[in-house]
C-alpha cells in the first residue's frame, strides 16, 4: 500500500525535526541524514511516485536534490562550528562525542551534555589574579600602604615636644621660677603658661605635680563647671589608663589650691567646708539609718499582729473586770458602781438596788 503526499510530507517534516534536534545536541547528522534521507527498507521517491501515479520531471528532481544538498551542508557547517569551539575548552570532549555520535545516535542522551555555544566570552588569566580577601583586610606586605604606623610610634611622636630656640637676650628671656633655668618644660609652658624647668617640677610636686579632674572635685570641692572654664582653671587632656570613653583631664596642683583657696577663704576655710561635709554625711547617715530602723519596727509589729491573728487569738475577746468602784448617782439619782476591763479598757456601769 503506497503512501499519499500528505503522509509523505508529514514523514518529512518529522524526519527534518528530529535532526534539527539531534544537531542542537550537539551530535553529527551526516551520516545519519544520509540513512534516513534513502532508507534500505523504504521504496525510493521514484518508485512512490511511480506507484502512485505520479510522475516528476528531470528538472523538478534535480531541484529536489538542490534543496536536499543546500540542507545538508548547512547542517555539517553548523556541526563544524561546534566543533571548533569545544575543541577551545575542552579537546577529549569533542573527540569523544564525535566518535559515539554513530552509537548514540537512536538512543536517549544521558552523558554531559556539551557547553553552549557562544559567540563571545571574557577570557581570564588565573595566574596574574589575586585574592583580595572578599574586601576585606589583606595580608599581603605588598598591597599595604607605607604611610601606615604602629601604635607605639605614634605614641613616640606624640611624646616629642619641639624644644624652645636659645634665647638671644638672656636677660629679658623667659626662666624657671625655682632654678632660673633656660630649659623649661614647654608642655607646662603652652597649656598651663608655668615657667618651670623638668628638673624643678620633679623635685617639687606638691606646687607643679597633675591633678585629676575626680581629685580636684572631690578634695578641693570644685564644680563641674569651674572646671570645665579654660579661663580659671586650663587642663590638658591624655587618654585614660583606665579604657573608659572620655578622656582623662588634668589640672597644674598650685593653679588648684590658689583657686580653692580664694573660693573658700584660705587653707583654713576649705579645713573647715570639709569639716561641714563631713558632718552633713554622718547625719545623712544616722537618718538613713532611723528610718531604716522605723520600717523594720513596723515590720515587726505588723507581723506579729499577723501572727497572733492566723493562731486565733484576736477572734473572740473576754473581759476581765476589775473590782467595783463606787461610781456616785447617775441622773434619776440612784446609786452607781463602775467596772473596767484589763485588757481593753472598756467601762461599765451598774445600778445598785
Amino acid at each position: 500500500m503506497g503512501l499519499t503526499p500528505e503522509q509523505q510530507r508529514k514523514i518529512d517534516e518529522n524526519r527534518r525535526k528530529a535532526l534539527e534536534r539531534l544537531k542542537q545536541k550537539g551530535f553529527n547528522t551526516n551520516h545519519i541524514s544520509s540513512r534516513i534521507s534513502k532508507p534500505d527498507n523504504l521504496p525510493s521517491t521514484s518508485e512512490k511516485n511511480t506507484s502512485n501515479g505520479i510522475k516528476l520531471t528531470d528538472e523538478q528532481r534535480k531541484k529536489i536534490d538542490a534543496n536536499r544538498q543546500k540542507a545538508l551542508e548547512k547542517i555539517r557547517q553548523k556541526q563544524q562550528n561546534f566543533r571548533d569551539a569545544s575543541a577551545n575548552q575542552n579537546p577529549s570532549l569533542v573527540k569523544e562525542v564525535s566518535s559515539t555520535t554513530g552509537a548514540v545516535a537512536t538512543k536517549s542522551f544521558d552523558g554531559i551534555r556539551p557547553s553552549i555555544q557562544k559567540s563571545s566570552y571574557i577570557d581570564y588569566d588565573l595566574s596574574t589574579m589575586k585574592d583580595s580577601k572578599g574586601g576585606f583586610i589583606s595580608g599581603d606586605p605588598s598591597t599595604s600602604n607605607k604611610q601606615e604606623k604602629t601604635f607605639d610610634e605614634w605614641r613616640e611622636e606624640q611624646r616629642i615636644v619641639r624644644d624652645l630656640p636659645p634665647p638671644m637676650d638672656l636677660e629679658n628671656a623667659i626662666k624657671c621660677y625655682e632654678c632660673g633655668s633656660f630649659e623649661l618644660n614647654q608642655k607646662l609652658y603652652d597649656v598651663f603658661k608655668c615657667r618651670v624647668c623638668k628638673r624643678c617640677e620633679k623635685d617639687i610636686p606638691d606646687k607643679y605635680s597633675l591633678l585629676t579632674k575626680t581629685e580636684c572635685r572631690e578634695d578641693y570641692f570644685l564644680t563641674d563647671p569651674e572646671l570645665r572654664d579654660d579661663s580659671i582653671l586650663p587642663h590638658m587632656e591624655k587618654p585614660n589608663p583606665h579604657g573608659t570613653f572620655n578622656r582623662m583631664q588634668l589640672y597644674l596642683r598650685y593653679q588648684v589650691e590658689k583657686f580653692a583657696f580664694k573660693k573658700w577663704g584660705g587653707a583654713e576655710g576649705l579645713d573647715a567646708e570639709w569639716q561641714r561635709r563631713e558632718e552633713q554625711k554622718i547625719k545623712r547617715r544616722d537618718k538613713k539609718y532611723e528610718n531604716k530602723m522605723k520600717e523594720m519596727r513596723k515590720k515587726t509589729r505588723a507581723e506579729e499582729y499577723n501572727r497572733r491573728l492566723r493562731e486565733g487569738k484576736y477572734n473572740e475577746h473576754k473581759h476581765e473586770w476589775s473590782n467595783e468602784l463606787v461610781g456616785g448617782k447617775n441622773e434619776d439619782g440612784l446609786d452607781v458602781v463602775k467596772r473596767r476591763c484589763i485588757d481593753c479598757g472598756f467601762e461599765l456601769e451598774e445600778v445598785v438596788i
